[in-house]
């Protein structure tokens, strides 16, 4: 009879011990895992929360499989180390905006997150010094092509 108890003891715990499958991820809690993986990683003085995540229509919940994450984080008015719960925080009215982007990756076990993000000053800035890139390589072609004496012309009566 004894022998019969520590085999039961022993299968119950195994069955306890078994890794349980974890539910396949929505989008919005994969989101929410990256937001957490930030303020956790990068350990700023005010913890960042969701501001908007650009919607994944083909986001696929089973299989291995690596998937885009984007959406976009604001400062909160709570500071890292002191909340747990960032979703009870306020946005700060000056805050940090920034954009994040990103893998999720099923491929491995546990799944992986990685993330960049860039505040959107940063960003914008560089997509106006490509702008400026652009419009001075054409004014320099034009100038190739047409010569200086016209471009100057072109300057003072344009």
């Amino acid at each position: 009879m004894q022998s019969y108890w520590a085999l039961l003891v022993l299968f119950a715990g195994a069955v306890v011990a078994a890794p349980t499958p974890q539910a396949p991820a929505s989008y919005e809690q994969v989101v929410a895992a990256a937001v957490d993986t930030y303020n956790q990683q990068q350990k700023p003085e005010y913890a960042f929360r969701l501001l908007e995540a650009e919607p994944q229509t083909d986001w696929q919940t089973s299989g291995e499989t690596t998937q885009p994450l984007k959406f976009s984080i604001k400062e909160t008015v709570c500071r890292s180390s002191e909340t747990p719960n960032v979703s009870q925080c306020d946005y700060k009215d000056d805050g940090v905006d920034r954009d994040c982007s990103g893998f999720y990756s099923t491929q491995q076990k546990p799944p992986t997150i990685i993330i960049q993000c860039e505040d959107v000053d940063q960003e914008l800035q560089r997509i106006t010094r490509g702008r400026w890139s652009r419009w001075r390589n054409k004014a320099k072609r034009f100038i190739k092509k047409h010569g200086v004496s016209i471009a100057l012309t072109a300057l003072r009566f344009g």
